[in-house]
């Protein structure tokens, strides 16, 4: 895409690591994509910002933030395999963000392919209608290798043009375009073949293509070109259905025509409805639209983003730069960023930071911008405390003139506002970046005393970059516990960790959790000086069971406080709302840590009462985070609680005659469940396991099953539930854990 665009003078390759937008060591090194990186060029006088995003299932949230922010997406899909088990996950992705998508099916040139199953996969597996816009001259009836020489002619369904490559470019920039009548023969033949299928299934999904359909008298071929490109991106644009294109991208064959579509078919930033946003007081569900002046008659007005607004960006990505600092990626959802700006971060309680400097990101190159305006993607110098998910203002935006004068009324009544109270989410706040939590964890320790301090300032540039990773100090052993979403995101960490720092890891263990089995209450009474100050607090918390199938924590809190001689609660109501975060947090963060193995509780119910307010002075929101916390801790050793290993839901792909060892590795010494034994739809001749396994007994599995399979068995996971271990599992969990 960049060499056609004119962007590099030399086509890039995965196996040689040429590439430009996979830049890092690890990703060269491996022909892999870890980090997402974006880009941007100019097609037929547009210009595109691409992200181009890994396909592991270990680093997923680099897809998750990706689409938050993008208007559209391009599905590459092997002509081979078909659709596999991370594309189903990538597609989910997509499909909860409601993002208009293309398919790119890719390797034609490779022994096997088969297009049309590739397609029927599509529809039958994604969900969705595929609209095949390109196709081979040549027909092949069934599984066969396209020579060189057959991938040198395409039809266009949607023009009735043959496409044809030069062979003498190697690069394949040279297209040439020819409009094909009845004299052509079989390439008019497969065009007409094309076109009548694409709108038949056009006339399934749009009715303005069956009036054009009906007034030419029912003939396929003489419906306008612009007729079928507009309703297959109206099919497009309402989510009905998806544009196929076909190529071979080692071979340079069918990139310029997929540009074509994405040009075409897929959104401006003015066609995408706005994300839905909520104010620093309100409820997730009391959501409303980004600009108030928006609120019009017209949807493509409300929906249409206008540099006239004030300034809306959402943050959803960090990286950390040795010279320039942490450079932030954001997306400008109205208004316009200027250098040298003044932003107000509403997730971090309105902390004001300057904007230094603007960048348009090339990979791993840059180009300095005097502004980013609405629907571009750019990149920001100078925010120090800026986080992933987080949302950028303008200081004079409408949403936070209220919370300014709350504020101020805080501070004039009370003259006691923490830092903490400050950084209280306020004004409007985009929703954020779903997370998954970590699931393997190693211990990192530090070579020697000199090298504590770099090992801590790694950690947190790679924090601030990722947010699925995070770093813990367990107290009892006196390690640091880093913990990850699989083996291979550890791996990365480690390589990128032992690039500049001396380290040592530990073993990969699996991250499991505690669960309360009884019911346990305690009340706790926190009275300390702090500083010379007094702070006070109390409450009773009671925790139980809960939903087993919600591997959560629910907390219940009353909606009044008990004070003790002083009714301030009714003349500040603000306080109230102070106290019940604080408490939250307290308990939230108690749940944490569990008190058998320090394990994160979950299927639990908190409730809290009986919170005794003595106060402005001495109930400060630390005491009250403090007591509910050591309450927590208490009624925690009161509730038994058991031990919870993460189960997995592994989808492995290998050769019918290799079927049998990997059963049996599974069921004897993986102590796993198989679900399911089906044929593949993606390989001929393989077989497709679905099998439920205990995520420890999956450490270490892609060795096992390339020796169980001969090297061509594949296989992918995830995280779906959590069950409870045997005594001799705890036993040795222990163990493991704490070394006795």
């Amino acid at each position: 895409m960049l060499h056609y665009a004119g962007f590099t003078r030399k086509l890039g390759d995965v196996d040689s690591g040429s590439t430009v937008m996979d830049y890092l060591p690890a990703e060269r090194s491996r022909g892999i994509t870890i980090q997402s990186a974006a880009i941007t060029f100019g097609w037929r006088d547009a210009q595109v910002h691409l992200i181009d995003t890994p396909g592991h299932v270990d680093f997923t949230v680099e897809v998750e933030r990706a689409m938050r922010v993008l208007d559209g997406a391009v599905a590459i899909i092997d002509a081979v395999a078909g659709v596999q088990a991370q594309t189903l996950t990538v597609w989910r992705q997509t499909s909860a963000y409601g993002i208009p998508c293309i398919v790119f099916v890719n390797k034609m040139d490779r022994e096997g392919a088969d297009w049309q199953r590739a397609v029927k996969d599509v529809e039958q597996r994604l969900g969705t209608r595929a609209l095949v816009l390109v196709e081979p001259e040549i027909e092949k009836l069934a599984q066969g290798k396209y020579e060189p020489s057959e991938l040198r002619y395409w039809v266009d369904a949607v023009t009735m043009e043959r496409i044809e490559y030069d062979a003498s470019d190697k690069t394949g920039a040279t297209v040439r375009r020819q409009l094909l009548t009845p004299e052509d023969g079989r390439a008019y033949e497969v065009a007409g073949r094309a076109r009548e299928k694409l709108v038949e299934t056009l006339a399934e999904l749009d009715a303005e293509i069956v009036d054009e359909f009906l007034a030419v008298d029912g003939d396929h071929v003489r419906v306008s070109t612009r007729a079928v490109r507009a309703a297959v991106r109206r099919a497009t644009l309402s989510n009905m259905a998806c544009p196929v294109v076909l190529g071979a991208a080692f071979r340079n064959v069918g990139v310029q025509p997929l540009l074509d579509a994405v040009i075409d078919y897929l959104p401006s930033p003015t066609e995408r409805p706005q994300p839905k946003a909520i104010s620093g007081s309100q409820k997730l569900n009391e959501s409303r639209e980004i600009s108030d002046s928006r609120k019009t008659k017209s949807p493509a007005s409300r929906n249409a983003l206008t540099n006239d607004d004030k300034l809306v960006a959402f943050a959803f990505k960090v990286t950390v730069d040795a010279q320039r600092g942490p450079m932030v990626f954001v997306r400008v959802y109205s208004g316009s960023l200027d250098a040298r700006m003044t932003l107000v971060n509403g997730t971090r309680g309105g902390i004001r930071e300057r904007a230094s400097k603007l960048l348009q990101m090339y990979a791993d190159s840059s180009e300095e911008i005097r502004t980013i305006r609405a629907g571009h993607i750019g990149v920001v110098l100078g925010l120090k405390h800026t986080r992933t998910g987080d949302t950028l203002l303008h200081p004079d935006h409408t949403s936070l003139e209220d919370a300014t004068v709350v504020a101020g009324r805080e501070r004039s009544a009370m003259h006691m506002l923490t830092e903490e109270d400050v950084r209280e989410p306020v004004g409007l706040q985009l929703h954020g970046i779903n997370v998954p939590p970590p699931v393997f964890m190693c211990a990192v320790e530090a070579d020697s005393p000199k090298d504590e301090n770099p090992l801590a300032q790694a950690l947190a540039s790679l924090l601030l970059e990722d947010p699925s990773l995070s770093v813990s100090f367990d107290a009892e052993t006196g390690q640091t516990v880093l913990r990850g979403m699989g083996e291979l995101h550890l791996e990365i960490v480690r390589d990128r960790l032992r690039a500049s720092v001396n380290v040592t890891f530990g073993t990969m263990r699996v991250s499991f959790r505690e669960a309360p089995s009884c019911t346990g209450s305690a009340r706790f009474d926190y009275d300390k000086d702090i500083a010379g100050r007094p702070s006070r607090a109390g409450l009773r918390v009671e925790i139980e069971p809960h939903d087993r199938n919600a591997n959560n924590v629910f907390v219940e809190m009353p909606d009044e406080l008990v004070a003790v001689n002083n009714p301030a609660m009714v003349a500040f109501p603000w306080l109230h709302t102070s106290i019940r975060r604080s408490i939250w947090d307290g308990v939230h963060n108690a749940l944490l840590r569990g008190t058998l193995l320090g394990f994160a509780v979950v299927r639990a119910k908190v409730r809290v009462s009986d919170i005794v307010y003595y106060g402005h002075y001495p109930s400060t929101p630390a005491a009250y985070r403090a007591c509910a916390a050591q309450a927590v801790f208490q009624a925690l050793a009161q509730c038994s609680p058991q031990l919870l290993e993460p189960l997995a839901r592994a989808v492995i792909q290998c050769p019918a005659n290799h079927v049998g060892a990997v059963l049996s590795d599974i069921n004897g010494s993986r102590m796993g469940r198989v679900l399911s034994l089906d044929d593949s739809d993606d390989v001929r001749g393989s077989k497709s396991i679905v099998a439920q396994v205990p995520l420890s007994a999956m450490i270490g599995y892609s060795s096992a099953l390339r020796s169980l399979t001969a090297g061509s068995g594949t296989f992918s996971m995830h995280v779906e539930d959590y069950g409870p271990t045997t005594k001799q599992q705890r036993d040795q969990i222990f163990k493991d854990s704490l070394g006795y």
